[in-house]
């Protein structure tokens, strides 16, 4: 399982920041990719793919703070979900 932060379209100018000091994998969007969109993406959103690339879970970590264990344990349990598919 591979993890990568994606980058809204139109929001390049943030990439150097993000990266700084980070090993993460950066990716940024398009409009011709259109993944926030095809995704419906809202800020902050963690999203959980399958092999085939179809969302399994969303868990938007502005509205659920992951310092909060239910919150951290749905993400897990989403996760786990995906590995255990693969």
């Amino acid at each position: 399982m591979t993890f990568h932060g994606v980058n809204e379209a139109g929001k390049e100018s943030g990439n150097d920041s993000i990266t700084d000091g980070r090993d993460i994998a950066w990716l940024q969007d398009t409009p011709s990719q259109d993944a926030w969109g095809r995704w419906n993406v809202i800020y902050r959103d963690i999203i959980v793919l399958d092999a085939e690339g179809t969302v399994t879970g969303i868990v938007n970590v502005t509205d659920n703070s992951l310092e909060n264990d239910s919150t951290e344990d749905s993400l897990r349990e989403l996760i786990d979900a995906a590995l255990s598919a693969l």
